[in-house]
């Protein structure tokens, strides 16, 4: 970006670099570093268990750079969640602001007053609401900034919300009615993502227990019957046993996580 041009959208240079972007998660230093250590520490029981020789830790190393993204995704979903349900609460707020007389820039002004008291002066929210304020006090369309905010927060409600804002605002419908469907809409498949989460919170319990029982029946083998498994260490058949073993781990450890997780 040319620098005449941060100069005079300081607001979008901020934004920009406070990360504001929802359709990818940059991870903060305290995450990397408590992912990156429960992952070593993962790697070292690991390394013990399967293989009775800490130095494979070097070897399965790889593993640290899918944990993290794993566990990045996983945070970044929450963060998309999280900004759903705010713009929910925000989109009600507008409604009832336009419901009372007030205009489609002061409903704006009024919907970020209530939301810095529900989440705070930090909240995703606000952060967005109070850029489409500056936004909208530059004389921009709001179907422009409506839009763009939507792209970049990559969530299927507002963008849906965006697209049929901007056809109503151009050929003149409802848009009370609109932004309460809206709100209404995403508030209904919480409702569900909820009831589903609730019916299915024993089967996610279940499946973290069995992804467990490996290294506890292992290791509570090394414990009490070592002769038995001691010719599966320190010989390459072995190794290629026990590998086989982690990879199958692994890949039925994943299909699990995969089977329990339902998007609404």
């Amino acid at each position: 970006m040319p620098k005449w041009l941060q100069q005079e959208l300081p607001d979008i240079k901020k934004s920009t670099a406070a990360a504001w972007i929802y359709r990818r998660y940059d991870i903060s230093l305290r995450d990397f570093l408590k992912i990156t250590l429960s992952g070593i520490g993962l790697l070292l029981i690991t390394a013990d268990i399967f293989y009775h020789n800490l130095l494979a830790a070097a070897v399965l190393c790889p593993y640290l750079h899918f944990r993290l993204k794993i566990k990045s995704e996983e945070l970044h979903k929450q963060r998309r969640e999280r900004l759903k349900m705010q713009f929910k609460d925000g989109m009600q707020s507008v409604a009832f602001s336009l419901n009372s007389g007030y205009s489609i820039e002061n409903a704006w002004k009024e919907a970020i007053v209530e939301m810095r008291l529900l989440y705070g002066e930090n909240s995703e929210i606000v952060t967005e609401f109070q850029r489409i304020i500056n936004r909208l006090e530059r004389n921009e369309n709001i179907e422009d900034v409506l839009e763009e905010f939507a792209k970049k927060s990559g969530v299927a409600d507002i963008e849906y919300f965006a697209a049929v804002f901007r056809y109503a605002k151009r050929y003149g419908g409802d848009l009370i009615a609109i932004i309460r469907h809206t709100a209404e809409t995403i508030r209904e498949k919480n409702e569900t993502y909820n009831e589903i989460q609730t019916i299915i919170s024993g089967k996610k319990m279940e499946q973290k227990v069995m992804s467990a029982v490996p290294f506890f029946l292992l290791g509570y083998m090394k414990l009490t019957a070592w002769d038995f498994i001691c010719p599966l260490y320190g010989n390459p058949a072995g190794v290629l046993m026990m590998s086989i073993s982690l990879m199958v781990y692994i890949g039925a450890d994943y299909i699990a996580g995969k089977i329990v997780e339902i998007e609404v």
